[in-house]
């Protein structure tokens, strides 16, 4: 199995305790961005 670098993007990485992201389960943080990804690159498989 080969692993490829196809896109990337930033996130937060800590919730602070007055920030946008604190009500935010990491799980939660960490699948949007996987969505993001697929989305943005249609050519994955």
């Amino acid at each position: 199995m080969e692993a490829y670098i196809v896109a990337g993007y930033r996130t937060a990485v800590g919730k602070a305790p007055r920030g946008g992201f604190r009500f935010m389960r990491a799980d939660d943080l960490a699948a949007d961005v996987i969505k993001h990804l697929v989305a943005s690159v249609p050519n994955l498989n």
